[in-house]
């Protein structure tokens, strides 16, 4: 037997020769048990599939992208939005009976998503109808969900909103509140379906009581994007008053839905329906525009459901790795950038829409002044006592300094285009003289107020909600006309003469609030609603701004 011969060299390459056997060994071992382990995979500059495909990005707590927009359908709404998400809606509701003029109301919505699975929004409803309009309500809202998705059966979600009446078109609206329970589920990743529970109490007037659900059930027609989606939708009411508790109104209206998102963040809602019992309208015919931005550059969430997941094991099986990994995905999140400095100057000028509290009907009929002034009970209609008319357009500006990025004082001042009818009479029955005119009192009501201002830029947002306070003096409105009479109720054998009142200077708070959108870092949008009081409720208005920022 001969023996083996071993050079120098081949001894000293056995031993990491066996240790990379053994390594070599067991990397087989690993891959033929097939180990499932966990991969990270960081996403540096391409959007994630869902994007690329047309869905919002990110999802609201792992929900499907049509249960993360507020609203699910025209008449319910489902779970919340994401972080820091904006919704707005403009929502058309066409009412028609089978006897006098239909209803048209107008709403406007905005909802902000925020942290921990909450909510806050607001909303202005208008009203038409038989050729007049007014403001109807406002509304301020919150919700919660309770748990992320599908980690609850149905998902829910507790709702909660207040309404302040200040409408008077067809009648006086009370204020109200209402609670819901918010439902919501996809079946067989083929079915949506959304439930509304909702209980409604007016404070004052009639203190009208109303309960009933809403539900509609969708179903996509267009995947993988979803940009087309059809279904059912219906809505029940039963309605008391404080004199009708014990025969309540039953309303029940049922009818297609039908869904378009003609862009990423846009969704169209036509809901015709239509009445199926004795006390609901022929047709309640819903239309909505919304559109969802906002939340990008959080971290994105996969939704639950596997229609929506980022990546499919044949996919991944393609990269040549092992399709039995999971894979979790984590976005790159680049620098925000800061569109809003700690210390800047800002100067915004704004057109304004000013409307009043009174319903304006002044009493033009001037026998009939005379003669109600002389039973001492003057009917000079009504109108308000300050601006005059309903309504007055105008614009103005202010100069704010933002001390921190959060607060800032400043001045401000407006001018309003504003109108009110008067009268002019005389009547002297000994000579006898009687003159009579009307007369018109065009005039332009300006204001000057200092003002403190608290904002909250959204983070890695172009977004900034803020509140506003501010006092100081209101001149050029107030001119008003009063008969005094002497002698008989009689209104061709009283004595009447006018005297006119020029226009006063009184003390005006305004407060408010709005959004503010950059467009770039010195150069922005802002809108916002403000209640100006001034002497009481005949003399208090309301205004609308809407104008360019410009931040140095």
């Amino acid at each position: 037997m001969r023996k083996p011969f071993f050079s120098p060299v081949g001894r000293a390459l056995m031993l990491p020769a066996a240790c990379a056997a053994l390594m070599l060994f067991a990397t087989d071992h690993s891959a033929l048990a097939q180990t499932t382990t966990e991969q990270t995979v960081v996403v540096t500059g391409t959007p994630p599939p869902r994007a690329a495909a047309g869905e919002e990005v990110p999802s609201a707590y792992g929900a499907p992208p049509d249960f993360s927009r507020s609203r699910f359908s025209n008449r319910t709404q489902a779970y919340v939005l994401p972080p820091w998400a904006f919704f707005f809606a403009e929502l058309y509701e066409g009412t028609f009976q089978n006897e006098g003029f239909p209803d048209h109301r107008f709403t406007q919505e905005i909802e902000m998503g925020l942290p921990y699975r909450f909510g806050v929004a607001a909303e202005a409803q208008f009203e038409r109808f038989n050729g007049g309009g007014d403001e109807r309500s406002v509304t301020l809202e919150a919700r919660w969900a309770l748990a992320n998705w599908n980690k609850i059966p149905l998902n829910p979600t507790l709702f909660g909103e207040y309404k302040f009446g200040v409408g008077t078109t067809k009648h006086e609206i009370p204020d109200a509140y209402e609670l819901r329970l918010l439902l919501a589920q996809d079946f067989g990743e083929r079915v949506e379906w959304a439930m509304n529970w909702f209980f409604e109490k007016e404070n004052t007037l009639d203190r009208a009581l109303e309960w009933g659900f809403s539900q509609a059930a969708m179903v996509p027609v267009l995947l993988p994007n979803e940009r087309l989606l059809i279904g059912l939708e219906m809505q029940y009411k039963n309605k008391t008053e404080k004199d009708t508790r014990g025969d309540p109104e039953n309303t029940f209206v049922i009818g297609p839905a039908i869904a378009w998102k003609p862009t990423l963040h846009t969704r169209l809602d036509i809901s015709p329906l239509f009445g199926a019992t004795e006390d609901s309208p022929v047709a309640d015919v819903f239309v909505a525009f919304s559109w969802l931005f906002g939340g990008e550059r959080e971290e994105a969430e996969a939704p639950v459901s596997t229609r929506f997941r980022y990546y499919t094991d044949a996919a991944y099986s393609r990269s040549g790795k092992d399709s039995g990994k999971e894979i979790k995905q984590v976005r790159y999140v680049p620098p925000c950038p800061d569109w809003y400095g700690d210390r800047e100057w800002n100067v915004n000028l704004w057109g304004a829409y000013a409307f009043t509290y009174t319903e304006y009907d002044p009493n033009l009929f001037l026998l009939d002044v005379v003669q109600t002034t002389s039973e001492g009970r003057p009917d000079l209609g009504t109108y308000d006592r300050y601006i005059g008319g309903d309504h007055a357009w105008g614009g103005g500006g202010d100069v704010k300094y933002f001390f921190c990025r959060y607060a800032a004082v400043g001045v401000e001042g407006f001018a309003l285009d504003a109108s009110k009818n008067g009268f002019d009479i005389f009547q002297d029955p000994t000579i006898p003289i009687f003159t009579r005119k009307k007369i018109n009192h065009d005039h332009t009501v300006g204001s000057v107020l200092g003002t403190f201002t608290l904002r909250y830029p959204i983070p890695c947002t172009r977004l900034a909600p803020y509140a506003w306070a501010g006092i100081g003096a209101i001149f050029g409105g107030g001119e008003r006309d009063q008969l005094h009479t002497q002698g008989p109720p009689d209104a061709f054998l009283v004595n009447a003469q006018t005297d006119h009142f020029g226009s006063e200077t009184k003390v005006l708070t305004q407060f408010g609030a709005g959004l503010e959108i950059r467009f770039a870092r010195h150069i922005g949008w802002t809108t916002d609603l403000s209640f100006g009081v001034i002497d009481g409720p005949r003399n208090n208005f309301k205004m609308v701004r809407s104008g360019l920022n410009f931040a140095f």
